[in-house]
Formats: C-alpha cells, structure tokens, sequence
C-alpha cells in the first residue's frame, strides 16, 4: 500500500510550485515572449536549432523589414533589474520544481519498492532530466545525443519534447504557431484518470516546463506503482522497469500522434515546402481534382441558405458561401456507406472511414527513386467504425486492418484519454483497453472480415500522397467506401495512427533518419 503521509506530502510540494509558477506567469505577462524569442539565449548559443529557426521579421504596412517584435520600448536601468528579477524568479521555480520532483520520487519509491528499485527509479528520472538538459541548456544536437544508447525509441521521444521549445514560437502551418496548436489540439485530451486537460500545460513556456520537469516524472510513477499487480508467484511487477518504459518510451497512441505533430511542424520550417497547404481542406481537394485523384465531391452552388422549419422574427436562419466560389465553407451532398461498412455498423452510424498512414522519403539522402510513388510506402490501417447516433466516426470502434490483404483484426477505443473534468480524475492506472471482435451497437461480427478493393485503396493513398504533398513525411488519409465509390475525404499531416499496429522499430528509424536530415539542413543554412 502508498504511503498515504508521503502522497500527501508530494501532493502538497506539487500544488506549492505550480502556484509559483502561476505567479511567476503572471509578473511576466507578454513579457515572456520577448524574454525568450528576440534573441537566441545564452544556453542556444550553440544550438543550431535554436538559431535557424528563429520567427520571421515583421513587416509594416509600407513594406519594409522591421524587427521582429518593434512595439517592446526601450529598457532602461529599471527594466534590466525586472528582467533578472523575472529570470531569477524563474529559475527558482525550476528548482523547486525539481527538488519537489525529486523529493516526491525517492519518498514514494523508498516506501513501495525498496533501496534497489529505488536507485533504478532515480536513475531513468536523471536521464529524463539530463537527456532534456542536452537541448534546453547546453543546446547540443541530435547527433551528439549521448543517451539510450540501445534505445532508438527513447532518444526519438525525448527529442520531439525538446523540440517543442524550439517551435514554441514560431509560425505554423496550421495554426498562428506551434503553441497555439497544441493548445488547440489538447484541449479536450487529458491523462487517463487525471480529468485535467492537457491544453492547461501549453498556455505558456513556464508551464510547459514545469509539465515536463516535475510532473511528468510524478505522473509516471504514480501510474507505475499503483498499476503494479501481483504476479502469479505473489511477487510485485517491476516497478522500476514499468516507470522506465511510462517515462522514457512510452507505448501509448498519444505518444506517437505528439510525435507525428513536432515532426511536421520542424519539417515545415526547415524546408519551407508548399506542400503543407494541403492541410487546408479545400485547398487539397481543389489540388485532387485537378489531378483526376478520387475526392469527395462537392457542389457548384455558389450559396445556400438554411431554416428551421418552425423558427420565424428573422431567427433559425443561416447563410452558407461555397469555398468553390470564395466562401469560407466546403458545400457537399451527404455521403452514405457502401454496402459492406454498412452492414458491420448500427442503423444510426455516420459515414465511417479507413484511415491509412503512409511514410514519403522524398527528400532523403540516399533516396534511389525520382518517382516519388516508389518511396511512399503505407504503415498502417485501420477501419474506424461509427458509433450509433454519432455524428462522424471520431467516435467508433477502432479496428486493426492488415493493410497488405484487407483482413480486419480486432478492435480498440480510445475514449478514456478524452475524459475531462473532476469526476474523471480518479488518479486510477489505465488498464489495457478493451478489445471487440464485433461492433458493440451492431452486434455484427468484424474481426475476421476482408476489406474488398485494399490493393486499390493501397495505390489509391499512395498516388495521393506522390502527386499532391510528396514533401510531407508522413500523411494520413481518410479513404471512404461509399455509395459513389471509393474516395478521399481528406489529409491530414499532423496524423494520427488511432491505435492501429504499426513496424515500431521501422516508424522510429523513419523518424530518426528525418531528425538528422533535418538538423544537417540547419547547420548547413547557418
């Protein structure tokens, strides 16, 4: 059993520096910004990284080139006392934080697991904190990582968290810059059993790497201790190694998906390739269809208008303009399930999708092909099937697909990394997820099933992928069997595999190889 003095006190620690750290966010105020991105820092002096990828000047309304942020006054003698003031307050904060971090581990480890275990416990937390190190203090490369050594999976992971303070600030391709995304994006996702949305980490540096720093760890080892169950000689799983895999190469979708994310947006900087307008709905299906690649289709109206058939006074009333014709909306008849998905889904299910993940190494050293179809391979598969009375398939039953022969494997959900609020902070440790072999709305059998047409859909993503964003790393595509036939519905290249199996070890080297390419691309602009 935990010590319930030593969760208490960690519990305590915790809560005392995040109020630190909210105090220190609010003496900064806007000034944070400025702080940290009008100059690379002393700590990024020799980060490549860091000064190649530094935000663009801004330009006034006549033109020219002025500095990047031309509305920060002039400091004087009191300003520079603020400045230190603001970083010493910052840097204690870190401290504490790490020390609470610390603390907290050791107390909890001591308690549960033993001197031995605890040591191990110490020493995956120091190469957490020493690996983060290398990139956020001594601003070194990739290439010069000198940890996990035997693991490709842990130096990948601890490199796309440094990352995100290197994109922190600067533009993105889909949303103002990368903070702005991730705060978009994690908005309705938390830690299974904490209720906290993850979105309440990225609203500013400090939180961030505090999120990182202190509570990742204790978050961590929290989910390791008490997920620990007796094996059947009586004898406690190791903690120590479970801890180990949580911190330093976790298994989760999340992982993969965050990872997906800090790839792209580097990707995007660095090389400046166009083809990240696809993200833009309209843009990739206006570009599909100039291409005869098969799009959801849409429609030539100009405008529609839509009421409510009992609302009057000028209420129940809206206006639609066609993206076709200069409008900000994608107009398009409803589509409906082919026969086949159809019958595996309940009388009430949306249009539900295959969503394929394929890897380009156009652009890659090494590269033996100038046709990029023939360096475009798929790397996963998987049948996302609607839920009754669910407007889209993001909520459905995930179901593995070989994607070499179409032969549907089972099926998972993801739901419990979508619950918020209090009532869902339950602090308990996420089991294994459930698994279905039939649709549970349905009671129609899946598993075992054969998509029809998957060499089709297989040529179909890759020829997508070659002729509209061959630049783009990764690429995920929602493929739809319909009423009209097999089509595209979109592309998305910050993508998510929902939880279908994938080659890690052959997703990781892609990422790696990527990592280094990139980082040459900066060193050699400098």
């Amino acid at each position: 059993m935990l010590s319930g003095r030593v969760i208490l006190l960690g519990l305590i620690s915790v809560l005392a520096t995040i109020a630190t750290v909210t105090e220190t966010t609010a003496l900064l105020g806007n000034s944070t910004v400025y702080l940290v991105d009008t100059a690379p820092s002393a700590s990024a002096a020799g980060d490549p990284l860091a000064l190649g990828l530094q935000a663009p000047p801004v330009t006034d309304t006549t033109g020219s080139a002025t500095a990047s942020h031309p509305e920060i006054p002039s400091v004087g003698f009191a300003g520079v006392l603020t400045a230190l003031r603001v970083l010493w307050t910052i840097t204690a904060t870190i401290a504490v934080g790490v020390v609470v971090a610390l603390a907290t581990l050791a107390g909890w480890a001591l308690v549960n697991l033993g001197r031995k275990d605890t040591m191990e416990v110490c020493k995956t937390t120091a190469i957490w904190w020493r690996g983060l190190a290398h990139y956020w203090w001594f601003g070194r490369s990739y290439a010069e990582f000198p940890f996990c050594a035997d693991s490709i999976e842990s130096r990948v992971y601890i490199r796309s968290i440094a990352l995100a303070m290197t994109l922190w600030s600067l533009p993105h391709y889909r949303n103002g810059n990368f903070q702005d995304d991730m705060e978009k994006n994690l908005r309705n996702v938390a830690i299974p059993g904490t209720g906290v949305p993850l979105s309440v980490f990225c609203r500013s540096r400090v939180r961030f790497f505090v999120a990182v720093l202190v509570l990742a760890p204790i978050a961590c080892l929290c989910i390791a201790v008490i997920g620990a169950k007796p094996t059947k000689g009586g004898a406690k799983q190791a903690v120590a190694d479970r801890y180990a895999m949580l911190l330093l190469h976790p298994q989760d979708w999340f992982t993969l998906w965050r990872i997906n994310c800090c790839l792209a947006s580097y990707h995007a900087h660095v090389t400046g390739s166009a083809d990240y307008a696809v993200e833009d709905k309209w843009t990739f299906l206006q570009l599909a269809e100039e291409k005869g690649i098969a799009v959801s289709p849409t429609l030539e109206l100009p405008a529609i208008v839509c009421k409510d058939r009992n609302e009057e006074g000028g209420m129940g009333i809206a206006f639609y303009e066609n993206a076709r014709h200069g409008g900000d909306w994608i107009l398009q008849k409803v589509l409906y399930n082919a026969p086949f998905v159809k019958d595996l889904l309940p009388k009430k299910a949306p249009l539900s999708t295959i969503r394929i993940v394929t890897a380009s190494r156009v652009g890659l050293p090494g590269a033996m092909s100038t046709d990029p179809t023939d360096l475009i391979e798929p790397l996963s598969c998987v049948l996302r099937l609607g839920r009754e009375g669910a407007l889209t398939d993001h909520d459905a039953i995930l179901f593995d697909v070989d994607g070499a022969t179409g032969i549907i494997q089972e099926g998972t959900i993801n739901k419990s990394w979508y619950k918020l609020g209090w009532s869902n902070a339950t602090l308990a440790a996420p089991g294994g997820p459930a698994t279905f072999t039939s649709h549970p709305d349905s009671s129609a059998v899946v598993t075992g099933k054969t998509i029809p047409g998957m060499s089709e859909i297989r040529a179909l993503v890759k020829r997508a992928h070659a002729e509209c964003c061959p630049e783009v790393p990764l690429c995920g595509w929602d493929v739809a069997l319909t009423n009209e036939g097999t089509l595209l519905l979109e592309v998305n290249l910050s993508c998510n595999f929902f939880q279908a199996t994938i080659d890690r070890n052959e997703y990781f080297c892609f990422v790696d190889e990527h990592f280094r390419h990139l980082e040459q691309r900066v060193a050699a602009a400098i």
